[in-house]
């Protein structure tokens, strides 16, 4: 991994948080997590603070928060640290964290390439050690993506587990809150905070989705699926009997229509300040066929259930992350567009599906971190824990 000097970590700090936000915040000094510190993502309201929401617009104009969203509280009340609130995609439109009105965070695993959206911030204070967590949203990826870049766990929790009450939504039926660590044992306390104690770990039932395996590019590809044949005995299925066509089919009008629906209309007010590929992404959503969203209800129904059926209350999915290394910081947004349609064929599954999903470091590519992911049936935060805990630090022990 890169390592970052002092000057470099100062400017790593300056580009991972928000101005607006660097004060810190405490509310008791004692609890489980008091030893902690941990970012917010700057979606997250936090009582006497703003949110920009990644715009320059709604960090103007935007109400100064009159409470604290619970998924913040949870921590705090823990005794946790806010550190902070961190850098976001413009509206969380985004998978690298590319941000034209405040920057790019920097990716400290690997400076010279994108941190992963549209948790960027989030994800480049964990992995620059400057806070213990960091909380952030996952819609199509916005957790498991940063991870996966930047040599991080990443949560995905159960859509509707934690609460989303005080978080700028997006698209609401596929927001979740979650959060990022350097290590499993940091990620096991955090999630207690919000679900309790984990129950003890038991022999999951591995299902490795060797189609899945196919979508990444062949560097990619061929380093993860040794790595996950070696997690232990397991059957091969799969996860794609329709093509990868068919589920992006399913994602992309559900998620655009409920994009322009929740955000359509503050988005285009007269006068409103967006970056080109937002502007260019809403205009997008308005156009979505409205018989397509009809038809695309039933059909993640079907493969909600079919998942759910599959991973039982005892089995792990097994997946890579993302189709490939993270993007580098000049690439053209016409490069960021393909890469984010392959990566999705990949994310979409948990977030139709509103299944957890576990980010993990596995190996590294190209001196670049490469994540490996478990999915398991709703509320099974624990079991992907647990199995995690067992496996040791995959990528140190891949070198």
């Amino acid at each position: 991994m890169h390592q970052a000097g002092p000057a470099t970590l100062a400017e790593i700090e300056r580009l991972a948080f928000m101005e607006h936000g660097r004060s810190g915040l405490r509310l008791r000094d004692d609890g489980v997590l008091a030893d902690l510190t941990f970012a917010v993502k700057d979606l997250f309201d936090v009582a006497g603070y703003r949110s920009s929401w990644g715009n320059p617009d709604q960090l103007r104009d935007g109400d100064v928060a009159v409470a604290t969203a619970p998924a913040v509280l949870a921590p705090l009340m823990a005794g946790a640290r806010m550190a902070g609130k961190t850098a976001t995609d413009e509206l969380a439109c985004g998978m690298f964290g590319m941000n034209p009105h405040f920057g790019i965070p920097i990716n400290p695993a690997a400076p010279d390439r994108a941190p992963g959206g549209s948790s960027s911030g989030s994800a480049s204070a964990v992995a620059a050690g400057l806070v213990d967590f960091g909380l952030g949203t996952d819609t199509g990826g916005s957790i498991r993506v940063p991870a996966s870049f930047c040599g991080l766990y990443g949560l995905r929790t159960t859509h509707g587990r934690v609460s989303v009450a005080g978080v700028m939504p997006m698209a609401p039926s596929f927001d979740t809150v979650g959060w990022l660590t350097r290590d499993i044992a940091t990620m096991r306390r955090v999630t207690e905070v919000y679900f309790g104690p984990a129950a003890a770990a038991s022999s999951p039932r591995l299902m490795i989705a060797r189609d899945a395996f196919d979508i990444p590019e062949p560097k990619i590809g061929g380093a993860l699926l040794p790595i996950a044949l070696s997690l232990g005995e397991a059957a091969d299925v799969t996860l794609y009997p329709d093509g990868v066509g068919a589920v992006l089919d399913i994602f992309r009008p559900l998620q655009l229509h409920d994009l322009y629906a929740t955000l359509g209309g503050w988005a285009t007010r007269p006068g409103r300040r967006l970056s080109q590929a937002v502007e260019e992404r809403i205009a997008l959503a308005s156009r979505t066929d409205p018989a397509q969203v009809a038809a695309a209800m039933p059909r993640r129904e079907a493969l909600t259930a079919r998942l759910v059926d599959l991973l039982g209350d005892d089995g792990i999915l097994v997946i890579p992350t993302a189709h490939d290394l993270p993007p580098l910081r000049d690439a053209p947004v016409s490069a960021q567009v393909a890469f984010r349609e392959k990566t999705l064929a990949l994310t979409s599954i948990a977030s139709l599906t509103r299944l957890p999903q576990l980010a993990i470091p596995a190996t590294t590519v190209a001196g670049c971190p490469v994540g490996l992911s478990l999915i398991a049936g709703p509320r099974g935060e624990g079991r992907l824990i647990a199995f995690a805990e067992t496996l040791g630090d995959l990528a140190a022990r891949d070198t």
